[in-house]
């Protein structure tokens, strides 16, 4: 009899609670899931770095532009009568850079290549948002 279970791993509990708690997993773990993501980082919203998934290299200044990014983009949702800035999406012939809010510590920026799928990244990173709000605030 065919086990069809056989050769699949399921992460254990303990690689899921650390998955959980540990911001630079998190970002790993978003890269993972979309294809055509190179890249993830967490700020504060005042533009101090968290982490950053393994594909990218500590940057500090990346985090106080995409803090000022953000802050920017802020401003500007008052022209269209909004109140609260959900993301920011910068593309070029390069690919794009998606800046999206995480409550009001933090900011998540994630790069992708040009024919990534966009929505399929905010789904992914709605779907961690909490997740990363007690990142954002453990972190600062």
């Amino acid at each position: 009899m065919i086990d069809p279970s056989a050769g699949v791993t399921s992460p254990s509990l303990a690689a899921l609670l650390h998955e959980r708690q540990d911001p630079t997993a998190i970002l790993n773990s978003l890269v993972r899931s979309v294809a055509g993501v190179i890249g993830a980082a967490i700020a504060s919203a005042d533009g101090r770095s968290i982490a950053h998934s393994d594909q990218l290299n500590h940057d500090p200044g990346r985090a106080a532009m995409i803090a000022a990014t953000m802050g920017l983009a802020g401003q500007l949702i008052g022209v269209v009568g909004g109140r609260q800035l959900e993301e920011v999406v910068v593309r070029s012939d390069a690919g794009s850079v998606i800046v999206f809010a995480v409550g009001s510590e933090g900011v998540l920026t994630v790069l992708a290549k040009p024919s990534t799928n966009l929505h399929h990244i905010t789904t992914e990173v709605r779907a961690r948002v909490e997740t990363l709000r007690s990142v954002v605030r453990g972190g600062t």
